[in-house]
This record gives C-alpha cells, structure tokens and sequence, in this order.
C-alpha cells in the first residue's frame, strides 16, 4: 500500500465528508458486511431529474470501508440512478486513487455502491 494511499484512506476514515443524517430524505437505506461486521447507513435526496442532489451517511467499520463510503458521497452527487447501477469495483477503486484492493477488502470498498443501488432499487429509481 502506497504512502499517499494510506494518508488519503485515513483522511477520510477520521474526517470523513458528508457524515451524518439528512433531516427529509427521499431515500434511507442501511447495509452491513458481516462477513467483518462493517455497517453504513446512507440517506440521500433526489432533484427533480432524479439525480443525487445531496447525499450523507452514518456507520462503523474498517477504513476501507468508511473511507469508501466517504469517497463515494461525494463521487455520486449529482449522477442519476442509472450512472450509479453502471458503476461497479473499478470506479471506486478509481475513486479510491486507482489502487488495487485484495480480495478480502473488495466488499469493504463496495459497501457504499451496493447499499446506494439497494435505496435506489428499494424506492423504484432502479
């Protein structure tokens, strides 16, 4: 793992944006990774063409996932439900500044992009 890799993943991991509950979300969706016990709970708006308007999220986990999850709220707003179910593990490991994560950490990374198209699929946007 890279030294800038590991500054930006614990940048976010202890400073992460967009945490917290929006107040009036149009979408409210939680999911875990038992399989190592991470957990993210995401609500989020939708504008009037159906895009990300503004998205925040709430969890605990390792720092792949946590960080991930706060790459991705800010990766997503603006993108309709159709470019986020395009998305898949290489755009967050894009997002994540093109590292290539092992495979015990893949779930961990995609947390965030499958509890976002879970929401999505869950409220008829997908």
């Amino acid at each position: 793992m890279s030294e800038l890799y590991q500054e930006q993943m614990l940048d976010h991991y202890h400073n992460p944006d967009n945490y917290g509950v929006l107040e009036h979300p149009d979408i409210d969706v939680e999911m875990d990774n038992p399989t190592c016990g991470d957990m993210v709970h995401f609500t989020f708006t939708l504008d009037a063409e159906g895009r990300i308007a503004d998205v925040m999220f709430e969890g605990h986990g390792c720092v792949v996932s946590m960080a991930s999850s706060s790459m991705f709220t800010d990766a997503v707003k603006g993108k309709t439900p159709a470019e986020i179910d395009a998305m898949g593990l290489d755009e967050i490991q894009a997002m994540m500044g093109g590292i290539r994560l092992s495979m015990g950490r893949v779930k961990c990374a995609l947390l965030p992009l499958n509890a976002v198209k879970l929401g999505l699929k869950k409220a008829g946007k997908l």
